[in-house]
């Protein structure tokens, strides 16, 4: 029962984050802590749901990709298009995790 309420409660935080980093992304928070906020949702998922999963492999790639592209100017701000693209992204995750739960 206590193991049962401590995961609820860490997909409820999961679900929290998920939000404010799609606020993150559209009021203009710089790249490097949205890719912080996406590696924290990446260990807490594991937490949930496991390592050998889809949706940790799509956030690690998301991730990797955001990083590559950012590395020399992770103090500068996501394009409204690529924006776009990362919040649908996090739409999904949301979903996946909702199923996976």
């Amino acid at each position: 029962m206590a193991r049962q309420k401590s995961l609820d409660t860490l997909f409820v935080n999961i679900r929290k984050t998920l939000f404010e980093l799609i606020n993150m992304i559209e009021i203009k928070i710089d790249v490097g802590y949205i890719l912080e906020e996406v590696e924290e949702v990446k260990h807490q998922i594991v937490k949930l749901v496991g390592r050998r999963n889809e949706l940790i492999n799509d956030i690690e790639k998301t991730n990797t990709t955001l990083y590559r592209k950012y590395e020399s100017k992770l103090a500068s701000f996501i394009p409204k298009k690529e924006a776009y693209i990362l919040i649908n992204k996090i739409e999904n995750w949301l979903k996946e995790l909702a199923q996976l739960v």
